[in-house]
């Protein structure tokens, strides 16, 4: 009987599925726009219409809104906000940056070499009375707020005030998380005021957990609908680190009593300087997936955002900065679709509208040391099971009795018409989808199917020849 409950044990953490009873409304994979940078808005907002996008991100730039001090008008470059709802999309507008017109806005040159750009000076109060500037500011700040949040009430989804406050590019004269954390509490209660359903984030963290320590310390959890974060995973694999840095991030969350606040994430991606257009669409889609579970794990809400929909086109002295930064898109510069366009437009026609309700792992290779994945979205009788694995690997997944298609990646057909029951389904790096309409089947295996299961695992690696080992 001891010997059974140590094979029980194994076999079941090798072989069980792990399922949530929460569950989570995926909206789909959103992308950063940059049409606020002067980028055309009518082929941005097709792409993103091609791309199956629920959502954009980008900004309203305080320096547009008042290029002359004390007067505030609406921006032809902030016009996207129309565009992109006109298109039948939401927005996400980042409320940045600074202001080089008012004195305390302007970095100092000594700023400006350490790589801050000109306009990224966060609105801050010194407590002295003695000093006015740096208080004209904190307010003008706050007038531009309001001037936004009111012509844009009931416009938008969601406002993030400022971006990557915590790191030296976009804080050129290194607030601190409390500092943010005032500046957060009067743009919230201004927003509030004038759009009381729209959410409000905070953050938008670049690297520094300590940062979001600082801001909660402060009191910043009671002025924020939700944590908005940004990661980037250079040449890895999300299975490898992205669950860490989120875990990370919300353990800051759950430290200071919010443990249901929703965590966004507003900017990840891979770049072609670093990975092949193939393995960037891959990578994106399954950190997608891996996102949801995060979510599906807290039972909390959020929005996934990659970076970006098209690539960029600067020059920098620094050639890998320039390489990165120009091939990070879903699109390139000219608007022809990478391979990542197609995936991110098919992940979003398969899961939105559904829920994740489980994510199974199944261990294999040389110590197990590998996984291969089954994520189930569904709602409503509709069902589509994500399928993939870290290199080559057969699994088998239980259909039901119905009408079953197969796709790809790009969500080309692949498969149709297939019968229900046991099928062995042949995974890769490429996620594919097998859609239905009925609900998942959720089977438990016995013990003795979990020992046939581990040794047709083993033949089956010896029959291949050790691949994946």
């Amino acid at each position: 009987m001891k010997v059974q409950k140590i094979l029980s044990f194994f076999f079941a953490t090798l072989f069980t599925a792990s399922v949530f009873s929460v569950s989570v409304q995926a909206e789909g994979i959103g992308a950063c726009t940059h049409m606020a940078h002067g980028r055309s808005q009518e082929r941005i907002c097709s792409a993103a219409v091609n791309a199956n996008l629920p959502i954009v991100r980008d900004e309203v730039n305080w320096w547009t809104v008042e290029p002359v001090k004390g007067k505030l008008s609406f921006p032809e470059r902030a016009s996207w906000v129309k565009s992109v709802a006109e298109s039948g999309i939401k927005s996400l507008v980042v409320l940045s940056y600074g202001n080089p017109i008012y004195d305390f806005g302007k970095a100092t040159q000594a700023d400006l070499d350490a790589g801050g750009p000109r306009d990224c000076v966060i609105p801050v109060r010194d407590g002295d009375p003695e000093t006015t500037a740096d208080d004209e500011y904190f307010d003008a700040y706050i007038r531009y707020v309001d001037f936004v949040s009111k012509s844009l009430a009931g416009k938008v989804e969601a406002y993030e005030i400022w971006n990557e406050p915590d790191i030296r590019g976009f804080n050129t004269k290194n607030a601190t998380g409390e500092d943010y954390a005032e500046l957060l509490k009067a743009a919230y209660s201004t927003i509030k005021r004038n759009d009381p359903d729209v959410t409000v984030l905070g953050g938008a963290i670049a690297l520094h957990a300590e940062f979001i320590d600082a801001m909660l310390k402060a009191g910043a959890g009671s002025y924020m609908d939700g944590l908005s974060v940004h990661y980037y995973l250079s040449k890895r694999a999300p299975e490898k680190n992205a669950r860490n840095i989120l875990d990370k991030y919300r353990a800051v969350l759950v430290k200071y009593g919010c443990d249901k606040m929703p965590v966004w994430v507003t900017e990840t991606g891979w770049a072609n300087c670093n990975v092949d257009e193939q393995t960037q669409a891959q990578y994106i889609v399954r950190n997608a997936i891996f996102y949801d579970e995060f979510l599906l794990d807290h039972g909390i809400e959020g929005q996934y955002f990659t970076y970006e929909l098209q690539d960029s086109n600067i020059t920098s002295a620094d050639s890998s900065v320039e390489a990165y930064e120009n091939s990070l898109g879903l699109y390139k510069n000219d608007f022809t679709p990478k391979v990542s366009a197609g995936a991110v437009k098919t992940y979003n026609a398969m899961a939105r509208g559904k829920k994740l309700i489980s994510m199974e792992q199944t261990r294999y290779g040389l110590f197990y040391q590998k996984s291969a994945y089954v994520a189930t979205y569904s709602q409503s009788g509709q069902t589509v099971y994500a399928v993939w694995a870290e290199s080559q690997f057969d699994l088998e997944v239980t259909l039901p009795d119905t009408q079953i298609t197969v796709y790809d990646m790009q969500g080309n057909i692949i498969e149709e018409n297939v019968k229900g029951g046991v099928k062995r389904v042949s995974a890769s790096q490429a996620p594919i989808y097998i859609a239905f309409d009925a609900d998942p089947v959720n089977v438990e295996l016995t013990f003795m199917q979990k020992v046939v299961a581990f040794f047709k695992h083993i033949f089956r690696i010896i029959a291949n020849g050790f691949v994946g080992w």
